[in-house]
């Protein structure tokens, strides 16, 4: 079968009929038409290989939403700051659609209508799902809603249209609130995505597999037991190597399954082969602080006026360093709140940055800490070479220091660029980015925003010199007073020098050692 490539906005069932809103469960009169679900689908043949899949912390030009909306036009015009909001809206409500934005202060610049009926506000179930397949190009890949609404079931393939970009399809019986992926073929769903499929689970992790490049599928037992069996409603991957579980009191129905999927995932492994570094949000009364939304440098949290709120949200600045994290109040509830009722919408053309963070407690080599990355513009304009870096500093300095990065002269890594971070003398944290561009105009980091930061063992080369001989030459003399001097004077001769600079161990540089390094040098 070929994919999809109309160009013409279709949906099944479309009307200009006023929308009857449904919940985020079925309905009495849907759970007798559940079988109306496995004739809904539209399977095409997999994208080309290889695919992988988008997470939803990488670049986003937009965001899809609903009219009439689930979120308020508050959150709206903050997300229309930055990014497309593309609106799904019938025809007959697109006057009302607009009047609600504009009054709601919502930039609509940045607003795109995208024309037809709906029967929910929930873009996360039913929204599209995103890879850069073998092509190098951003494509949807549907699947087929696990709920018989036909209108939503279409909104995959009217936003594939919208943007003219490839479209494809499994067969698969799934939905967005039950799926997480970390953009590097690992992703995790609970059990619902087996039972909901009647084909055996091998096979629905084969179709994961073809169609959406996952390696690992994490299919777990829902720890909330609650009626939803979604995973954003108690974990959220929060990086390719950052995970967020809820936490309960001992006291609460159930904290022992929910402890026993922190553990699991604690003890899983990253595409590195390392564990996830794991964060626990405290839900006692069951409040929806792990469904929230990233859009790139911004942390969208569905707040409840609760005394627990602060520190839901110290919890998400302190996995997000640099970002800024924002609370929104709504018609939240434990399983239906921000994350639901939103869908990204990655930049066709972005610039991939793929990096494992530095550990803590890295060790030096000749170089300093190595590091590496791997750089790739989907716009197809060329990297700008002299652009990419990595950036520097340590906690408390108010500036960054910064060294080139260079293209990996392996055959195999014509994309992967490499570069250092000088070491420390002693043992700190240092905080660091990585940076490109390309000719399309894109300029990327790694991490979008902020910073990643790892502890830092210092290094063994500065062991053997000696306080105030700068130039390492054995005895103290004028040489060393003129490069204290230019040290002073904020010139850096290396780290070793500048390590063995405080002369008289203030923790600081100053004119105050150049006066004791020179009675030393007189009065030896």
């Amino acid at each position: 079968m070929r994919p999809f490539t109309f160009l013409i906005l279709l949906s099944i069932g479309i009307s200009d009929d006023p929308i009857v809103e449904l919940p985020i469960g079925l309905t009495e009169d849907e759970m007798l038409r559940v079988h109306e679900i496995y004739s809904m689908g539209r399977e095409t043949d997999p994208p080309p290989t290889p695919v992988r899949n988008v997470a939803e912390y990488e670049r986003m030009q937009g965001v899809l939403i609903r009219y009439p909306f689930g979120i308020s036009t508050e959150m709206i015009s903050e997300m229309s700051e930055d990014v497309t909001v593309y609106c799904l809206v019938s025809s007959s409500q697109q006057s009302s659609a607009f009047n609600a934005l504009e009054n709601g202060g919502v930039n609509l610049d940045n607003v795109e209508f995208v024309i037809g009926s709906t029967d929910s506000y929930w873009t996360r179930d039913y929204g599209p799902w995103w890879v850069v397949d073998g092509d190098r190009n951003m494509a949807v890949v549907d699947f087929t809603y696990n709920r018989p609404r036909l209108n939503d079931n279409d909104a995959p393939l009217k936003m594939s249209n919208h943007l003219e970009v490839p479209f494809y399809a499994s067969d698969i019986v799934h939905t967005g609130g039950n799926y997480m992926t970390d953009g590097l073929g690992i992703s995790a769903s609970t059990d619902i995505v087996y039972t909901e499929n009647s084909i055996p689970d091998e096979d629905v992790d084969s179709l994961m597999h073809g169609y959406y490049g996952i390696e690992t599928y994490h299919v777990v037992d829902d720890p909330n037991n609650t009626y939803i069996d979604h995973i954003d409603c108690w974990g959220k991957y929060l990086s390719t190597t950052k995970v967020l579980i809820r936490e309960v009191p001992e006291s609460h129905p159930q904290y022992d399954e929910i402890e026993e999927a922190a553990e699991y995932f604690s003890n899983s492994l990253n595409k590195w082969g390392e564990p996830w570094e794991l964060f626990r949000v405290w839900t006692p009364g069951n409040q929806p602080y792990t469904n929230s939304l990233i859009l790139n440098e911004k942390i969208f949290v569905p707040i409840t006026g609760g005394s627990w709120d602060d520190e839901a949200l110290t919890v998400y600045e302190n996995a997000f360093p640099g970002y800024e994290v924002l609370g929104f109040s709504g018609s939240w509830e434990s399983t239906d709140a921000l994350h639901c009722r939103t869908k990204g919408i990655p930049d066709l053309q972005m610039l991939q940055i793929i990096h494992n963070p530095l550990n803590d407690g890295s060790e030096p080599d000749i170089n300093g800490y190595s590091l590496d990355a791997l750089f790739d513009d989907l716009s197809g304009t060329g990297l700008i070479e002299d652009s990419m870096k990595v950036f520097w500093k340590t906690p408390g300095a108010e500036t960054w220091d910064s060294n080139t990065l260079s293209r990996s002269s392996a055959p195999e890594e014509q994309n992967v660029w490499r570069g250092s971070i000088p070491a420390i003398v002693d043992s700190g944290l240092i905080q660091y980015f990585v940076q490109g561009a390309d000719s399309s105009g894109r300029i990327e980091k790694s991490p979008l925003a902020g910073w990643h930061t790892f502890f830092a063992h210092p290094t063994e080369a500065c062991d053997e010199w000696l306080i105030g001989d700068l130039d390492n030459s054995g005895e103290l003399n004028i040489i060393d007073i003129l490069l204290l001097s230019e040290i002073v004077n904020n010139n850096s001769f290396g780290l070793c020098p500048q390590s063995i600079s405080d002369i008289n161990n203030d923790d600081q540089t100053t004119v105050v050692d150049i006066v004791f390094l020179v009675n030393i040098v007189l009065n030896p």
